[in-house]
C-alpha cells in the first residue's frame, strides 16, 4: 500500500523485484498520492500492476480495497517503506502451504 511514497518505491521496489519466488506477481495499491509514485512506477517498473484509488482510505480501508478484484492462493501486504531479502516469500509460502 502506497501513499505519497515514491521516495520508498524508489528505495525499496528493487529489492522486492530481486525475488527468487516464481509465481510472483505484484501489485501496488496506491491510496490517492499527490505525489509522483504512480508516474515513477509506470516509467521505472512497466510490469508491475498498479492500481489507483480516488481517495485515501487509510490503512485497513486501503487494503480492503487493494485486494477488490485480486485473485491468488496467498497475498502478502506490504507498505512502501518495507525493505525485504530476495528470498523472504519462500519460507512465507512454505510455512503456510505446511498449515493446509
Amino acid at each position: 500500500l502506497n501513499y505519497n511514497g515514491r521516495h520508498y518505491l524508489e528505495m525499496f521496489m528493487p529489492h522486492l523485484l530481486k525475488s527468487t519466488y516464481s509465481n510472483l506477481e505484484i501489485v501496488i495499491a496506491d491510496n490517492a498520492s499527490t505525489d509522483d509514485s504512480i508516474i515513477f512506477l509506470k516509467t521505472n517498473y512497466p510490469t508491475v500492476i498498479v492500481k489507483k484509488n480516488s481517495s485515501n482510505q487509510g490503512f485497513a480501508g486501503g487494503y480492503n480495497w487493494a485486494l477488490l478484484g485480486l485473485e491468488a492462493d496467498y497475498f502478502i501486504l506490504l507498505n512502501s517503506d518495507v525493505e525485504v531479502t530476495k528470498q523472504c516469500i519462500e519460507p512465507l509460502i512454505e510455512l503456510m502451504e505446511s498449515n493446509l
